[in-house]
């Protein structure tokens, strides 16, 4: 049986080092990283380098008839509100300062929204103040907004962005802030700017996971086994 484990745990590694991880073709990640340029708290001075990443649902509903009052192809709005819900996951951090949401429930008002007209723009707003640390006894928020005031049109739509092709070199204007009652802490420049699916285990690889899980209960039962055995003999 241990032959049988060891074998099986030899062809998950071999068949996880061959077949490339798939995508769940609706859930994107965008991440970006900077130094932050401006700060009102010496807990995080101009020149910190800060990160973040939001994963969203592309299925969520486009909202925006909520701001304009009917549809409009110029303005996407994606919120927590609608099933399902736009926001999945959050992290951020800048120096010691660091937060995570990782239960589409907390995200609260938050809210992403795309605008598709003279000005290509991502707008992303998280507001969760009971996740959030505070900073100098105040509430935070986070906002962040990537500009394109070329002609050259980064977007194709009022969608989520999918497009891997998004570079730091897309915008011609961000701002990565950190929103705070006693003031704020923004970030003005990319090193970074990534756009991506993300990637879940496929579905070869779930069945031979649970190749190795039977084999390690059928493991587990032999041992116990053996045991027995080995108790009987030793009664008689």
């Amino acid at each position: 049986m241990t032959r049988f484990f060891n074998s099986a745990a030899f062809l998950l590694c071999a068949v996880l080092a061959l077949v490339p991880t798939s995508a769940r073709a609706s859930l994107f990640s965008l991440a970006a990283s900077g130094t932050v340029s401006f700060s009102n708290f010496a807990a995080i001075p101009a020149g910190t380098p800060w990160s973040f990443e939001v994963i969203y649902e592309t299925d969520a509903p486009d909202l925006d008839f909520e701001l304009t009052g009917s549809p409009t192809p110029s303005v996407g709005r994606y919120t927590n509100t609608s099933i399902p819900p736009a926001l999945t996951w959050f992290h951020y951090q800048a120096g010691d300062y660091e937060v995570t949401i990782g239960d589409s429930a907390d995200f609260g008002p938050s809210l992403i929204e795309i605008t598709f007209s003279d000005v290509n723009a991502i707008d992303i707003n998280v507001s969760a103040p009971d996740v959030f640390p505070p900073l100098a006894g105040g509430s935070v928020s986070f906002h962040a907004d990537f500009n394109d005031f070329s002609s050259r049109s980064v977007f194709v739509s009022d969608a989520l962005p999918t497009d891997p092709a998004f570079g730091v070199d897309s915008f011609d204007e961000i701002a990565v802030s950190l929103l705070a009652s006693p003031g704020e802490v923004t970030g003005s420049t990319l090193t970074s700017f990534t756009v991506m699916a993300v990637p879940e285990p496929s579905a070869l690889e779930s069945e031979i996971a649970g190749v190795i899980a039977l084999a390690i209960i059928a493991t587990r039962r032999s041992r116990r086994s053996k045991q027995g055995n080995t108790r009987r003999r030793g009664r008689g």
